[in-house]
């Protein structure tokens, strides 16, 4: 009988740390930069908020292997979830710019190291048959914990007032004592590793890693690029305020169930027959989205159809793709690098796809800017399933 993947060795360390890590994330995502405004910041001020955010979580993420070698897992752990959590208290001292800004970066440090190290720990902790149904429950506490409260964070605004919701933030730093568990048992496994590892293969390079993994990372890289877009943009392409929100939730609502399922028949199909159908899949959504004008169709059918389409392969090449990058990068010694790359990809993905859609909009349309983008999308879909293909008559032949 096979066990609840939820109560293997570490998973519940896994999900309640990155689990808390991003319900703080979700809260302050919209409340930094309005608290940023109400501090009398105009909308390039607001928007750095969460550019430093992102950029020192990167920065941060490159530096994990370092920083867990030199102090251990047990102590770096725990501290990524003081960092993300505390700065909260600091930021809800002031709206003054430059505090929200230093708090928002001191945050991306402990984000950078939770984001790291939780999915380097799955890699590690959980058996690879397992590992699927494992990135699943990974994605869904990601995914449930911005559906809930990433929506409900202007609401609460409104309520509660800026001080109270900029707090609320701290609650990364309740996930301290699963951290600080989880930290001990990575430490154990892979001291356990060095003393049965004599006479094996040395690791592999960081470019060698890349060379096998980056279809995952680019795949991952476009996907997010029109996710993130989506999400940054959605009351620029709407017709109504109201039709924005009820787009985001379609989005984020079919993100949440695909994370876990994209994961889950990982381990039954493996990675190589999904990534390419829905990606695919996900250019036709992004057609849509591009059609709203100069169509006969309703925008607001196009729009709630391009957000379900878009939702599902956003949701479901997170897993996926992560799946594929830690199961294609080799062994333990090259795990974490994977990791590192796969979320830089996804935070490099998101900046980058608001980032592009904005500058094509400004220079064309929004129009032209999505069915580019479902171009992209579609290309690189035939691009991955060619070399899958390729891939697959090489491994039957031998």
């Amino acid at each position: 009988m096979n066990p609840s993947v939820a109560r293997l060795p570490g998973m519940s360390q896994i999900l309640l740390t990155f689990g808390l890590s991003i319900c703080s994330l979700s809260i302050l995502l919209p409340a930094s930069p309005a608290w940023a405004i109400h501090g009398g910041a105009g909308s390039l001020g607001a928007g750095m908020t969460n550019a430093v955010l992102m950029i020192v979580t990167v920065l941060t993420q490159f530096m994990v292997p370092a920083l867990t070698r030199r102090f251990s897992w047990a102590k770096v752990l725990p501290a990524g979830a003081l960092f993300m959590g505390l700065p909260s208290l600091l930021q809800a001292v002031s709206p003054s710019l430059v505090n929200v800004l230093v708090s928002s970066g001191l945050r991306g440090v402990g984000f950078g190291i939770l984001t790291v190290c939780c999915a380097s720990a799955l890699s590690y902790l959980i058996p690879l048959e397992y590992r699927g149904r494992a990135v699943g429950l990974y994605g869904l506490a990601a995914a449930g914990a911005q559906l809930i409260f990433t929506p409900l964070a202007p609401a609460a605004l409104d309520l509660f007032g800026f001080r109270p919701v900029i707090m609320a933030g701290v609650i990364a730093a309740l996930a301290t004592p699963f951290a600080a568990q989880l930290g001990g048992k990575v430490d154990r496994y892979l001291a356990e590793q060095v003393t049965t590892s004599t006479g094996s293969s040395p690791a592999a390079s960081t470019g060698e890693i890349l060379r096998r993994i980056w279809p995952a990372l680019l795949t991952l890289t476009l996907m997010t690029s029109v996710g993130g877009a989506f999400l940054t943009f959605s009351t620029e392409i709407a017709p109504t305020p109201v039709l924005a929100s009820v787009a985001l939730l379609a989005l984020c609502a079919m993100a949440t169930p695909t994370r876990l399922w994209g994961g889950s028949i990982t381990d039954r199909w493996g990675t190589r027959r999904l990534m390419t159908p829905v990606l695919a899949f996900a250019a036709v959504g992004t057609v849509l989205v591009g059609l709203m004008q100069g169509t006969g169709v309703g925008p607001t059918v196009l729009l709630i159809g391009g957000a379900l389409i878009i939702g599902f392969g956003y949701g479901f090449l997170q897993s996926v793709t992560m799946v594929r990058a830690l199961n294609d990068a080799g062994g333990p010694a090259e795990t974490q690098r994977a990791s590192v790359a796969w979320n830089a990809c996804f935070d490099v993905g998101t900046g980058l796809g608001a980032l592009a859609i904005g500058a094509l909009a400004q220079i064309a349309t929004f129009s032209a800017a999505w069915l580019l983008s479902a171009a992209v999308l579609a290309i690189f879909a035939l691009v991955v399933g060619v070399l899958d293909a390729k891939g697959s008559r090489r491994s039957a032949a031998s």
